[in-house]
């Protein structure tokens, strides 16, 4: 048995092949030409971008193929019948597999399963392909986990071709997957099954080597050894400091960036968002200092310190009315998230009370005061502030509105702030506000405004909720946050996160697929997301304990930093190694989740949101007063 493989280079499809017991040499497309290709039995031809095969090449591998030698195709634009249009992205399709009713099926694989390939390219036929057996066809919008319950005949309408056989001896995949290893295709079970299927198919053996998979997470089990799991806490964090840097504007003299976006070429090259926003860098700064302050590195004190002098240099809005309005971004120049504000600050508030940084506090205020001059009369704040549609009476009529936006992603951190503030300075009007803000959202719990899902809103609330019994006392608002802490822990899983949870699917971007869209398509997938939900907890659960010196708090918190410990991304790569991207799945305890988010879907990788936040409540514990830990 001899095996052809005709490609540019070697990918992980072809060490795979390679490793097949069966003769195999590598050509590449020129050398191809050249080459008496009689003598092999079967052919691997690896396109990459859709390629047309020279002419004089096509004749003599169609000659083959008229023998009854096997063949697989990638990304080819034409081939016997098929004729097909220019590669487009397939950012917002999902691979779905049929079982073939004749012929070789796919071991392990159901009707309905799911093979996501990412930020992947796909050539279409321009025509209907006579007597083709599909298996994999490409999906719009598919709101499912890893398995999808749509009959088959549902399926096979509307849909793309992904790989289908023609005859006993062709198989052709019109889209990448070449480097499926490399490029992070996922499910990683259901993707090393298709390889082991074309490997059979090709040489009737199975493959005697799969790649090692790009991303590693440190333990498959919890720690036992206090003392074990300690050091890792510390080296964790080193890593995840190791992979903010990667980020950094100017040594942070220019703030950072977003991080990486949830989109990996077919090559395996993750796109950067390379946006600067001020949450993130306000976030990223915190993380910094506190490292900084828990290890004495002056380097990255200075790595903070550089950070916040941008933001207050050049973030802040110093024009009336607008004055003390925190910009949203670099581009977003004349936009303000609340919410987004007040996490750009809390790191440095905690700062302020725990770490005696109290440099920026009063211009802290500023901020805070233009937040407070927009709050409704419940407490609450609208969503956001666009500069070219507010004039000074617009900001007043917000003000003087009797309701805001009832809903903890839009508003728990931005109240936790005020109450932060109050607890260093004894501004009333910061105590009254998000008294007045968090009494409103739990006389309306848990039938709040969702935003991403039930278990979001539950995540966020817990900081603020733990800072308003810190600073009240009140029996009141202890009870709230044992209310929804006992309501969250409802929700995790044996292997130590929260799963993606939303009673009647009311969150706005619940089972959605079109723009901002949640992880969760059923209630009860093994799903966590670290951007909206998981990743506030440390800090909340550190604060609760502080707050309560309850030992419920304090368990609660080593369970979740424990989960990040066993979920951060261990790679050879810098720009993996040390982060945790949004998705992760606890059943099959892989980076996984629906990729159908316009902007950040699975694989994104927030240096504010997730890392920086994640890092910051890994080390909380430690700077909090000694009496408490």
């Amino acid at each position: 048995m001899k095996l052809l493989i005709i490609a540019e280079d070697m990918y992980d499809l072809t060490n795979v092949l390679v490793s097949c017991p069966v003769q195999t040499d590598t050509v590449s497309f020129a050398g191809a030409l050249e080459k008496e290709i009689e003598a092999y039995d079967a052919f691997c031809i690896l396109g990459t971008h859709g390629e047309t095969i020279d002419a004089r090449l096509r004749s003599k591998l169609e000659m083959e193929a008229d023998k009854g030698k096997r063949m697989f195709l990638q990304a080819i634009n034409s081939f016997r019948d098929i004729y097909s249009a220019d590669p487009v992205e397939t950012t917002r399709s999902r691979l779905v597999y049929v079982k073939p009713k004749t012929g070789e099926e796919i071991i392990g694989l159901e009707t309905g399963d799911i093979l996501d390939d990412e930020c992947g390219r796909t050539v279409t036929p321009w025509f209907e392909i006579p007597d083709s057996v599909p298996l994999l066809v490409y999906k719009e919008q598919i709101i499912a986990h890893v398995h999808t319950d749509m009959p088959e005949n549902e399926i096979l309408q509307n849909c793309r071709p992904g790989m289908f056989r023609l005859g006993e001896n062709i198989l052709m995949a019109m889209f990448c997957l070449h480097n499926y290893n490399r490029a992070r295709f996922a499910p990683t079970g259901n993707w090393e099954k298709l390889v082991k299927y074309i490997a059979r198919f090709l040489t009737g053996t199975l493959p005697q080597f799969l790649p090692e998979k790009v991303i590693q997470h440190p333990s498959a089990e919890p720690w036992s050894d206090p003392a074990v799991w300690e050091n890792d806490r510390k080296k964790a964090v080193a890593q995840g400091i190791g992979w903010l840097e990667n980020f950094l504007v100017d040594s942070g003299k220019g703030g950072i960036r977003e991080g990486l976006r949830h989109n990996i070429l077919p090559d395996g090259e993750q796109l950067w968002s390379n946006a600067v926003r001020t949450d993130c860098s306000g976030e990223a700064a915190g993380a910094f200092a506190m490292y900084g302050f828990l290890t004495n590195s002056n380097c990255h004190k200075e790595t903070a310190e550089n950070i916040r002098v941008f933001i207050h240099e050049n973030m802040i809005n110093r024009k009336e009315p607008f004055k003390g309005m925190m910009r949203w971004t670099d581009a977003a120049w004349n936009v303000c998230y609340p919410d987004d504000a007040a996490r750009s600050v809390i790191p440095a508030l905690l700062g302020a009370l725990f770490m005696g940084e109290e440099q920026y506090f009063r211009d802290i205020c500023t901020c805070l005061d233009f937040l407070v001059g927009i709050t409704c009369r419940d407490g609450l704040a609208e969503a956001r502030v666009d500069i070219w549609r507010m004039n000074p009476e617009k900001l007043q009529a917000r003000k003087e509105q009797e309701h805001g936006l009832p809903s903890a992603h839009y508003n728990a951190y931005y109240l936790a702030a005020l109450l932060l503030a109050y607890k260093k300075c004894g501004k009333t009007e910061y105590l009254h506000t998000a008294r007045k803000g968090l009494e409103t959202l739990m006389s309306l719990y848990p039938e709040l405004r969702r935003e991403q899902s039930e278990t979001e809103e539950m995540c966020r609330l817990i900081l603020a909720l733990a800072v308003l019994y810190d600073v009240t006392g009140e029996e009141k608002h202890r009870e709230y946050l044992y209310r929804v802490t006992a309501d969250l822990e409802k929700h995790r899983h044996p292997f130590g996160g929260y799963r993606e949870w939303d009673t009647g699917y009311k969150a706005v971007c619940s089972r959605e697929s079109r723009g901002e869209c949640s992880l969760l398509t059923e209630n009860g997938d093994p799903v966590t997301d670290s951007l909206y939900s998981m990743n506030w907890l440390p800090v909340g659960f550190a604060y609760a304990y502080h707050a309560t010196k309850d030992d419920m708090f304090l368990k609660l918190w080593k369970n979740v930093v424990t989960f990040f410990m066993r979920t951060q991304m261990i790679s050879e790569n810098p720009l993996l190694n040390g982060a945790w991207c949004r998705a992760f799945d606890m059943d099959l305890q892989e980076a996984y989740g629906c990729p159908h988010d316009v902007g950040w879907a699975a694989n994104c990788c927030e240096t504010g949101w997730t890392v920086a936040e994640i890092l910051m409540g890994m080390m909380l514990m430690d700077i909090l007063p000694p009496s408490c830990n």
